[in-house]
Order: structure tokens, then sequence, then C-alpha cells
């Protein structure tokens, strides 16, 4: 006597299907958002509203999400995840305190899309994820970074630097390029992100995904991609940027080792670390080189007062006498680039101590518990999917680089970062989970 079996086919499949559509969507065209809205923003003179595009429609997408947990009742059962209930919290500390505090409407608007908007879609992906729906994620994220560092080496090797005031960049929008530092020759390309720093960040995550694919699924032809990140990368000159790609790589090459030699991985970092302090000195001299490009100072005058490390290191004192001054926090859009709105801009170059004048000690303290709990989930489906490997190294990569830029306030890194990271997380759930 045999027992008939069937398919697990998901119920509502054109709910799902949109959902995933737009989430797709938004993953493939993120990385030249901010190289479309100038430009159409230059023709159509609204760049705020075709700068809103993903904002509409996640939120048309998270209502197809509630018809479908409302139809599908079951599918809910995926949000009984560690992570999800800490992104929750983080929302819910984030709301009381921006009611408490009755920050300006304008400011709120913006908070939300800066500090939840790349939660609320990681969620959304979760919900709707798929092993098919994982796969075409892989691929929609890689030829995105193929695009993007093929323009930046051409930008970088054989464009006039200031090839993109032709689309509208400039001043008043974003600047073509950047120098390191005054006097210097050495270029800053944004290729199609919105600056240097965000195409950094942005780029662990292909960076680590190609080497994966190419090594465990024995592709080397991807090695061409994991090449070009690295180049495009380097050319950034975003020592933050370089410091989390380092830490993601370190912990892909953890991924990639067998158990076996994973002892002898660490050792071979640890003593690659020493002996990089231990030449710092030397490689630091004065009037050298190679000062300009790691401390950012003048070659014009070879003056090491004006470095951008003391602006960076003010902003941070001033993070923390701010979030401990006020431990309650300011509400959303009280920091970060949402001021950039208001008469007053208030950067803070940390992005937890922003999370913290933001939303309060409480609030950071949800936020890193997220992260935690992210990564947890993330490297348990590790042995399975090499996107969560993947998603596992950029969110440890971009978490440190947010010690000293605002790194998760990039629309383009965060929301790509968070939709993989979501849509892995439920990549291997049972049929009886949905």
């Amino acid at each position: 006597m045999t027992i008939a079996t069937r398919t697990h086919q998901p119920e509502n499949p054109l709910l799902v299907r949109s959902i995933q559509i737009s989430l797709l969507i938004i993953v493939a065209l993120m990385p030249f958002h901010a190289f479309l809205s100038v430009w159409l923003g230059s023709i159509t003179h609204h760049q705020a509203i075709i700068q809103a595009w993903k904002e509409a429609l996640l939120g048309l997408t998270s209502l197809v999400t509630i018809v479908l947990g409302i139809r599908d009742r079951k599918r809910l059962n995926r949000l009984h995840q560690p992570w999800v209930l800490a992104a929750g919290a983080f929302a819910l500390i984030a709301g009381l305190v921006t009611l408490i505090a009755q920050p300006p409407l304008t400011a709120i608007a913006f908070g939300l899309k800066t500090d939840l908007e790349f939660i609320l879609a990681g969620v959304l992906a979760l919900m709707v994820s798929t092993p098919k729906f994982h796969q075409r994620l892989v691929i929609a994220v890689l030829v995105g970074a193929a695009l993007v560092t093929g323009f930046d080496i051409i930008q970088i090797f054989l464009l006039p630097p200031d090839f993109l005031t032709h689309f509208g960049y400039g001043p008043d929008t974003i600047v073509p390029f950047q120098r390191i530092a005054a006097g210097t020759n050495a270029l800053r390309f944004p290729s199609t992100l919105g600056g240097p720093n965000q195409l950094g960040t942005y780029l662990i995550l292909p960076l680590c995904l190609s080497l994966l694919i190419a090594i465990r699924r024995r592709r080397p032809w991807l090695l061409v991609l994991t090449a070009a990140c690295a180049i495009s990368l380097f050319y950034t000159f975003s020592r933050a940027a370089w410091l989390g790609a380092l830490l993601a790589l370190c912990c892909t090459g953890f991924a990639l080792v067998p158990s076996r030699f994973k002892k002898h991985l660490v050792l071979a970092l640890g003593a690659t670390a020493v002996a990089a302090l231990l030449a710092l000195p030397i490689a630091l001299k004065p009037n050298g080189a190679l000062q300009y490009f790691l401390l950012h100072s003048s070659v014009a005058t070879h003056d090491q007062s004006n470095l951008s490390d003391s602006q960076h290191l003010s902003s941070l004192k001033y993070g923390v006498t701010a979030d401990t001054q006020t431990p309650l926090g300011h509400g959303l859009g009280t920091a970060g680039p949402a001021t950039f709105h208001a008469s007053a801009t208030n950067i803070i170059e940390d992005y937890y101590l922003q999370i913290g004048y933001e939303t309060g000690l409480l609030g950071l303290l949800a936020f890193v518990v997220m992260i935690v709990l992210l990564l947890k989930t993330l490297l348990a489906q590790a042995a399975s999917h090499l996107l969560a490997s993947a998603s596992a190294a950029a969110i440890l990569g971009i978490s440190l680089a947010a010690l000293v830029l605002p790194a998760w306030t990039d629309s383009s890194t965060a929301l790509i970062v968070l939709i993989c990271a979501g849509a892995t997380a439920g990549a291997s759930l049972k049929p009886d989970y949905v």
C-alpha cells in the first residue's frame, strides 16, 4: 500500500508572487537609485518625487502582505523568529520615544525611512521566501554589482572625472568625484551610488557572495566579478568600507576553509594582523604617500591637524555626550540624513550613536540585539545557503563600518542586504511554517 504525497504549494500564490516581484525590483534597482534620481530629477525637476518610488512600492507591498497574512494565517508563523521580535521591539520603542519627544512631522517621516524602512523590507522578504525567490535574489545582486563595478572601473580609468555632470551631478545633487585630500590626484568616484563611502559598503555583499559561489559552486568565471568588486572597493578610498570588507572576507574565508584548517586560518589571520600593526608606524612615515590614503591628510601642507579623523572624533564625542545627556532619545528623524531636510543638520558619524540619539539607549540596545539575533539565524542557515553566509558576512562588515560611518542609513546597501537576509531566514522553513 502506498501513501500518496504531494508537493507543498503556497496558498495565495498570486499575492506571494507580487510581493516577491516587488522586492526583486527593489534589489535590482537600488544600486542605480542615486543615479536615476539625479538624472531623471534633472530632467523633470521633481527629484524628491522620483526618489520616493521605493517608499511607495514598499508601502503598497506592505498592504499586500497584510492581505496575505489575513488570508493565510499560518504564514504568520514565519514571524516567530527572535530577530523579528527584536525588530518589533525596536520599532515600538522608536515610536514611543517619538510620540513623547514630538519632533516635526517631516523629521518623523524621514526618520521612518532611514531607521525602519530596511527592517520592514527584511520582514516582508521573510514572509514570502521560497527557494526560487532566494535564487532570483542571488542573480539580482550579482547582475547589479557587475553593472555598478563595470561602470565604476570605466569611470576610474577611462572617462573624464566630471563625466556624470552630463546627468545632473554637481554641488546641488551628488558631486561626480571627490579628492581623498587637498593636493592629491587620487580621486574617489561614486559609480551609480550616492557617494564613495556608500559604494564601498554596498560592494561588501556581492564581493563575498561572488567569491563563495565561485569556489563552492565551482564557477571560476565569477572570480572576475570578485576582482571587479575588489578594485572598485579599493578606489573608493573608504577606510571604513575597507575594514568592513576585510572582516567580511575573513568570515567568508572561514566559511570556505574545511574544518580541519580553521584553526590554522585563525592563527594566520592573527599573525597577519600583528604584523600589520607593527608595520603601520613605518608605513605612515612623515610626508610618505601612504599617509594620504590612510589618514586623508593634505599633500599640499603636510598638515596632520586638518585630518578628516578629527572631524570624525568630534562627531563621536558629540554623539556620546548627547546620548548620555538624553538617554531616552530625541525621536525619529532628529539625527542623521533625515536632518538634511531640517533647518539644522545633525550628522553623527556612528550609526549606533545616531540610533541612540533618536530612540534612546533602550532603542539602541534593541537594535543591536536584533542584529545579533539575525546573524545567529543566518549562521544557522549557512551550511545550506550561500546567500546566508554572504549576508551574515556583509552584515558584520557593514556593522563594523557603522562604528565610524552612518553606514545603515544608505538605503541601497541597507535594503539589499536586509531583503537578502530576510529571504534567507525564511528559505528553509518547513511547509507547516508556510
